[in-house]
């Protein structure tokens, strides 16, 4: 028995829950703890786990048409997609947008469109649906899994995971009280509603609280709005960024101020390496001044999954050479854990955002890691001078329900061409505290943005284990 177990079945759910030692603080409590993870052999998960106290287990399920397919169907059954940009994209790229597009492959997602269409009429589609996931969420081996952890709280980061989803019904089956600490900003609005929904709620700021009353109708009194624990690293690092000693790691120099491209896949921006080699042919001729360099940070989908473009990596390799620019590889860890990345990792990433002059990127959740770092943000939306469709555009990105919040408040510039990003680039060059307020504002409704949200996590949990026993 644990008086906790956190499910993580992705990275960026292992750096909110290890980067600020989450677990650990936990252990310190008195609480034991458990991290379910796909992959107990991942050296990153072992080593923390080892070090905090918890004990690392694994859950992984065996592949079915319901587990592999389950992430990329269940919306045209359950969602409304042609109100949501998002979801509609991913079937514009299954359909359009991912070239060779396999006639079997179309049909398919023709077909799931057409049952989507259907439903508006036919509403016992919907219903038939959610009853026949149900079922499948229904797990034996979920069951026995739980049973020997027997968790008093089972806290999961991915709903939309069909392992998590089986986990939690599992669960919930035997009155285990659950929790959804979500991983990312845009679970909510991006992902469809979730298959499994929990007893508590933790949230990251006022509009991820709004977005689960306004999605499920969540009781406020469930909602226990944190911050984000992992964010808490970068306020540490604001005012004492490292990042000197990884500047001069990179062969850049480090007394010299740099710009910071945090990049994207390429399935969303297509043409950002274009955009990378102007700024650093720019860099390199000294259009923000003879001391300015380029630090550029290729996303973990550039290098690897089925959304990376290795004909980039070549390029990159190429800008690595040049005398104010250099590539800072992602340090990812041999694992099924997606996007596993090393602990000293996050934390040079952290050091490098706070010691940026400006922080560019087409829509990653980097802007608000570097808005937590108190670095200007400007975001490329466009495609260098290439002219695409909307749908392939990395400018449709700014739609997202998720990032035109983000630009409500108006921290964060967008760029749509070349010599907006020139303007945007300098206007925070020439004055660093310009929209400073704004960009306050926006990561105060994002993750409060005011740091000890680790501290806050760590009481939440622990209230709630108190309460149940």
């Amino acid at each position: 028995m644990v008086d906790i177990a956190y499910i993580v079945s992705h990275g960026f759910a292992a750096r909110m829950v290890m980067q600020t030692n989450l677990l650990g603080k936990l252990v310190d409590r008195g609480l034991t703890v458990a991290l379910i993870c796909p992959d107990k052999e991942d050296a990153n998960l072992k080593d923390y786990c080892n070090r905090a106290g918890v004990k690392l287990c694994q859950f992984d399920r065996k592949s079915n048409f319901w587990s592999t397919q389950y992430s990329k169907t269940r919306m045209y059954f359950l969602e409304n997609i042609n109100k949501n940009t998002a979801l509609l994209e991913k079937y514009k790229y299954y359909t359009e947008i991912n070239k060779p597009i396999r006639l079997k492959t179309k049909m398919k997602y023709f077909g799931f469109k057409a049952i989507h269409d259907l439903k508006e009429i036919f509403p016992f589609i919907k219903s038939w649906y959610k009853n026949r996931e149900e079922k499948h969420l229904e797990s034996g081996e979920a069951d026995q899994f739980i049973n020997s952890l027997s968790p008093k709280i089972l806290v999961a980061t991915y709903p939309v995971d069909f392992r998590e989803a089986m986990l939690l019904t599992s669960g919930k089956k035997t009155g285990i009280k659950t929790v959804l600490h979500l991983l990312s900003w845009d679970n909510i609005s991006c992902k469809g509603h979730f298959p499994a929904l929990a007893d508590e709620y933790i949230a990251w700021g006022p509009i991820m609280e709004n977005e689960l009353k306004e999605y499920y109708n969540i009781d406020e009194a469930k909602i226990h709005t944190c911050g984000v624990p992992h964010f808490d690293l970068h306020i540490q690092t604001v005012g004492n960024p490292a990042a000197k000693v990884h500047l001069e790691g990179l062969g850049l120099n480090a007394q010299q101020p740099y710009i910071f491209f945090g990049m994207s896949s390429p399935r969303f921006a297509p043409f950002e390496i274009d955009i990378v080699e102007h700024l650093a042919d720019q860099v390199e001729s000294g259009t923000y001044g003879k001391e300015m360099q380029l630090v550029i940070r290729p996303h973990p989908q550039n290098i690897q999954s089925g959304m990376a473009d290795k004909s980039w990596l070549p390029r990159l390799d190429e800008l690595d050479t040049m005398s104010k620019v250099a590539v800072d590889f992602p340090d990812l860890t041999t694992s099924k854990l997606q996007w596993s990345m090393q602990e000293k990792d996050m934390e040079r990433l952290s050091q490098l955002l706070a010691g940026a002059s400006v922080s560019l990127n087409s829509g990653s959740t980097l802007s608000i890691d570097s808005m937590m770092c108190d670095t200007p943000v400007v975001l490329t939306s466009f495609d260098g001078d290439n002219k695409l469709d909307y749908w392939k555009s990395a400018r449709r990105l700014t739609d997202y329900n998720h990032l035109s919040k983000l630009i409500s408040y108006k921290g964060v510039p967008v760029a749509t061409n070349y010599k907006e990003l020139q303007q945007r680039i300098e206007m925070f060059l020439s004055d660093p505290q310009s929209l400073s307020g704004a960009r306050k504002m926006t990561i105060q409704q994002e993750c409060l943005g005011t740091g000890q949200s680790t501290e806050r996590v760590v009481v939440t949990l622990e209230k709630i284990v108190l309460a149940d026993v």
